[in-house]
């Protein structure tokens, strides 16, 4: 196996070379390399993403700016009216961050999971045919005693309680953006995941600073797969991002570090030959980056 690897490798390195030798050791992609900050994002949300808090992090930690399009109280069906503003916006990406007031079932906001399913599902077949790409994100999971000291506990009953409620649309937000083949940012299973996960929570549904952290963190693993092998940034993996990923492994292309992260395809910590055989296959077709097979 390991003879069949080295093998595998030292071809890949003889194409790489012969490559460059064909087309000149000068010879560049057509595209410049942009950096994360030239990306136009939206993040489209709720009072969760009003605050502007895990965009702020997320900038601290990756360098991406936001156009923060969230607003208090909105559920996917109110949002709905200003949905235009998103596209109107031109975004390369957009982050669709609801469900905690879609399952508040005793207010005004309340969107009944069906219409909730269907509104997602709209809101990404829109945003992609204006050529955007989409991470849907979970809702947090909520702390039931908190959370019911102002709102009706009657109604959440048959659902085991606010969180029992919030948690099934967390899994529809989930099976949407497996049905549109879109990335899906699981914050619910990212804060559900911590035993102490109500202290991360100040009033029982919006973060506090700590749990905010555990957003943005969670936000930038996703929005890292999202960008995997698109070297140039230019939102698409065509050639030039295999043809840079082999000028960096043959030392003749000096990436920044942020594009150097995108090539490592394997996500081993570094960029070699294999990087460039899984972004080659990613461009023609036959690896899918996202999932490793």
């Amino acid at each position: 196996m390991k003879k069949r690897l080295a093998a595998v490798f030292a071809s890949a390195m003889f194409c790489i070379g012969a490559s460059l030798c064909a087309f000149g050791a000068d010879a560049a992609p057509a595209a410049g390399v942009r950096s994360i900050s030239d990306i136009k994002i939206v993040a489209f949300g709720d009072s969760i993403t009003a605050a502007g808090k895990w965009e702020s992090f997320l900038r601290t930690a990756t360098g991406a700016n936001t156009v923060n399009m969230g607003v208090g109280g909105d559920s996917t069906r109110t949002a709905l009216p200003r949905f235009k503003n998103v596209l109107a916006a031109k975004p390369e990406i957009v982050f669709i961050a609801f469900g905690t007031n879609d399952a508040a079932i005793d207010m005004d906001k309340y969107t009944p999971l069906e219409k909730y399913r269907e509104l997602l599902g709209k809101y990404i077949d829109e945003c992609r045919a204006a050529g955007a790409q989409v991470i849907v994100m979970t809702p947090p999971p909520v702390d039931d005693v908190k959370y019911l000291t102002r709102h009706d506990e009657e109604p959440f009953k048959p659902y085991g309680g606010p969180n029992g409620l919030v948690a099934i649309y967390a899994a529809a937000a989930r099976e949407v953006a497996a049905e549109r083949r879109v990335l899906c940012c699981d914050i619910n299973a990212a804060f559900s995941a911590k035993p102490n996960y109500a202290s991360l929570l100040s009033d029982g549904v919006h973060p506090t600073d700590a749990g905010y952290k555990l957003y943005a963190e969670t936000v930038r693993k996703s929005l890292s797969l999202l960008l995997l092998g698109d070297i140039d940034l230019d939102m698409k993996l065509t050639a030039n991002d295999y043809l840079y990923t082999k000028r960096a492994v043959l030392g003749t292309a000096d990436l920044p570090a942020d594009a150097l992260a995108r090539a490592d395809a394997d996500v081993n910590g570094k960029v070699d030959a294999n990087d460039y055989l899984y972004i080659k296959r990613a461009v023609l077709g036959t690896y899918d980056l996202k999932k490793g097979n």
